[in-house]
């Protein structure tokens, strides 16, 4: 009798082990003679069962789960927007490889961290989208990211929990509209350089023509204040003439010419440009180095040299704006040659810098740091190497170069318009390597 009701115990105990262990496939017999021993046998069964079905609902959910995160994974790698999910309380949860590029981070180090911490002008139009109630918040920011300043479309969008609960997510959509928006500005200058240069030009030449009759007809009948009238006419006729060339600089940025393609050495643009800028600036020291191999591309030689002599020219006139003691030592080292099949040109000056903040807006028309400049030279540059597929950059000047103090600007043309350099010793004679220093004259 004993054993009668301790076998069906002893059974249930291993059945318990075995579910201990992860077997749900398990079972105990039960006889209804066994009493009250059998109807805990069949619940134990029954409880078995509800386990198992719950398990497989479990790992049924797993799978779907993971099966939508994989897709959803795939998804964001297609898409060109930086795309970071970020859960109610700031921290990072997911994040995509345009994110990663665009933002210069890594999506495994971010993951876990809060989104401020690691962006912090994304960070704040986060908490500002959370705040205000919206299911999307929009906002422009510009930052610097990677050495260079952006400009970002960040948009907040609220995810509502999907079991109907208060529990929130976000997603952070990140879009670098940088080059749309100074094409917009760009385009929309030219517009304005076109009606300026139509509306100022038309009256300069008979006020210039008005001022040169008046001195030559009264300046002889005229005896008293005679210094003043050739003064006032004098002015006039510069300030004339000085308009006339901003004037025509309003008309070149307005109307740059269709670039004409053929195969050059840059270095001879270069060389044409840098000389113009070294006969007239005997005041500056230039250093030159342009490589051992040509720098064969198809360009329009005349829109890159005065691409070259623009950049060239900016770098002198910053060298001006130092004072009198700083500018005794002016120097400009212009250097060219190949990097990852591109060819760079960087000009760099020890002159006053750039400013690190809006430092690209600089590259926008009428933006400018001199009292007298019209902001179109660098805007010009950018035109001319964008005709060219190319890439205007800029930077502080190199700690090697004294002690960091300067701007360099870098023109980076694509491997595209590249002609490949000759092989070793062909296509060379010995001008080909050039390094000069010229401090009086050329």
């Amino acid at each position: 009798v004993a054993d009668r009701i301790v076998r069906p115990i002893r059974q249930l105990i291993g059945a318990a082990d075995e579910v201990a262990t992860g077997n749900l496939d398990v079972a105990v017999p039960v006889r209804q003679s066994d009493g009250d021993v059998a109807s805990l046998g069949e619940t134990f069964n029954n409880m078995i069962l509800e386990l198992k079905s719950q398990r497989n609902e479990l790992l049924s959910a797993k799978d779907l789960i993971d099966e939508r995160r994989r897709f959803s994974e795939a998804v964001l790698a297609g898409v060109t927007a930086g795309v970071i999910g970020v859960d109610p309380y700031g921290v990072i949860t997911i994040a995509n490889r345009s994110a990663e590029t665009m933002l210069a981070i890594s999506a495994s180090a971010a993951l876990g961290q809060n989104l401020s911490a690691i962006l912090p002008h994304v960070g704040r139009v986060f908490e500002i989208g959370r705040q205000s109630g919206k299911p999307v918040y929009r906002e422009q920011v510009t930052f610097f990211r990677a050495g260079m300043e952006r400009t970002f479309n960040v948009q907040v969008t609220v995810e509502a929990g999907d079991d109907g609960s208060e529990e929130k997510s976000y997603d952070v959509t990140i879009d670098d509209i940088t080059d749309l928006v100074q094409a917009q500005r760009s385009s929309a200058w030219a517009d304005v350089a076109r009606r300026i240069a139509h509306e100022i030009k038309n009256p300069l030449t008979p006020i210039q023509l008005s001022a040169e009759r008046i001195r030559r007809r009264y300046g002889k009948v005229i005896t008293e204040d005679r210094e003043v009238f050739d003064q006032c006419t004098d002015t006039i006729i510069r300030q004339v003439e000085d308009i006339g060339r901003m004037v025509d600089e309003f008309s070149a940025f307005a109307r740059m010419p269709k670039p004409e393609m053929k195969v050059i050495d840059l270095r001879e643009s270069l060389r044409e440009a840098s000389f113009l800028v070294e006969v007239s600036r005997s005041d500056i020291a230039f250093q030159r180095d342009f490589g051992n191999e040509p720098l064969k591309g198809t360009f329009d030689s005349r829109l890159m040299a005065q691409a070259f002599g623009n950049v060239i020219k900016n770098a002198a006139e910053a060298i001006d704006g130092l004072d009198a003691q700083d500018r005794s030592d002016g120097t400009i080292r212009i250097q060219a040659g190949r990097q990852d099949g591109a060819i760079r040109i960087d000009v760099i000056d020890n002159g006053k810098g750039l400013p690190r903040e809006n430092r690209q807006r600089l590259l926008e028309p009428y933006m400018t740091t001199r009292e007298k400049g019209t902001g179109l030279g660098l805007a010009i540059v950018k035109k001319i190497v964008e005709d060219h597929g190319g890439r205007l950059e800029l930077h502080d000047a190199p700690p090697d170069f004294h002690g960091g103090r300067g701007a360099m600007i870098s023109i980076v043309l694509p491997p595209a318009a590249v002609v490949p350099a000759p092989p070793p010793g062909e296509g060379r004679d010995e001008h080909e390597r050039e390094t000069e220093k010229v401090g009086n004259g050329v």
